[in-house]
């Protein structure tokens, strides 16, 4: 069977039922949705949070109606660079778009990003500098990659992982650095692709290789109370973001049947017990967030769009592990 069989994952139906982890997911998203700022810009931060946004609807089986307004103000299209066609960073609205297209299948809402991904794929260059392109572009990539049949551009999807891993990770620590928001983003991009990929794909598995090296060493820099510092070796205070991005990563690997449960689970319940139970405060707004490369210490007051994005989605993956959710 070719890693192209079976294309088109079934989604998981809408589960419609209340529990503590959907109800702490609504209370973030809301918040956000109240007081965050630029809500309607077409950026990386913001596609991030949509993302979070339809994992909390497809958990849910309730919509806010608010994505489809942002994708539809976008008119569909990337926030390009003349100068940098084939950034990541641009092509992370086209992950919200691919979640979106499942409610709006009409062919308009995934043709810039389509067109996009298969120009840079005709360039024969790679692009991704920095381990966060895992998570901006792989996911997309991939996915229009198996939507379309397209084996030259998941080749091409793994090829660019492969080149920026001889670059980027330290196969000694299993660490693509040692700021730990960087981990997160290379850790939960890899988690999104491999949910996505069948189970018998060459470059499943060597997302999935990489994904159980870094988890392993992880684990070991986990606060008793569950939080990640900012910085592995360093402390600088709790970073909610990447808690939440590695919190996703690990409970994506143990649904994907790549992580064992017994030896992750308690990693995943420590991180989402630390997110749910001082991250996210009273009136819904999720703190402790680090700015994207940044090493300023984060403080209750610091919150952004993409982390509360991967909040939600680390809360779609953790109610899949909790019983009555």
């Amino acid at each position: 069977m070719s890693a192209l069989t079976g294309l088109f994952v079934t989604p998981v139906a809408a589960q419609a039922v209340p529990c503590a982890v959907t109800d702490a997911m609504t209370k973030a998203s809301q918040n956000w949705l109240t007081n965050g700022p630029d809500l309607a810009a077409n950026n990386w931060s913001n596609a991030n949070y949509h993302v979070g946004n339809l994992a909390l609807v497809r958990t849910t089986g309730i919509s806010n109606h608010k994505t489809w307004p942002w994708v539809k103000a976008n008119k569909f299209l990337l926030p390009l660079d003349a100068e940098h066609p084939f950034a990541p960073d641009a092509q992370s609205s086209g992950e919200a778009y691919l979640d979106v297209s499942y409610f709006h299948p009409e062919p308009e809402v995934l043709q810039p990003l389509r067109d996009n991904l298969r120009a840079q794929v005709a360039s024969g260059k790679f692009y991704w500098k920095s381990p966060d392109a895992l998570n901006m572009s792989l996911p997309s990539m991939t996915r229009i990659a198996l939507a379309d049949k397209d084996q030259a551009m998941l080749d091409y999807a793994h090829r660019s992982f492969r080149v920026l891993k001889a670059r980027s990770f330290n196969e000694f620590t299993g660490l693509w650095s040692f700021h730990t928001q960087t981990n997160g983003w290379a850790v939960q991009g890899l988690a999104k692709a491999i949910l996505w990929l069948p189970a018998d794909s060459p470059a499943r598995a060597d997302y999935a290789r990489s994904l159980k090296r870094t988890a392993a060493t992880l684990k070991h820099f986990q606060r008793p109370d569950g939080f990640w510092n900012s910085s592995l070796i360093a402390g600088r205070g709790i970073e909610s973001a990447s808690t939440a991005m590695i919190t996703y990563a690990i409970a994506a690997g143990i649904n994907a049947g790549v992580l064992d449960s017994a030896t992750y689970l308690p990693v995943v319940q420590k991180g989402w017990a630390a997110l749910t139970g001082k991250a996210l405060q009273a009136d819904g707004k999720f703190g402790y967030v680090q700015a994207r490369g940044s090493h300023k210490p984060s403080s209750a007051a610091d919150t952004a769009g993409f982390a509360v994005g991967s909040y939600l989605i680390a809360g779609q993956q953790v109610a899949k592990l909790t019983p009555g959710c």
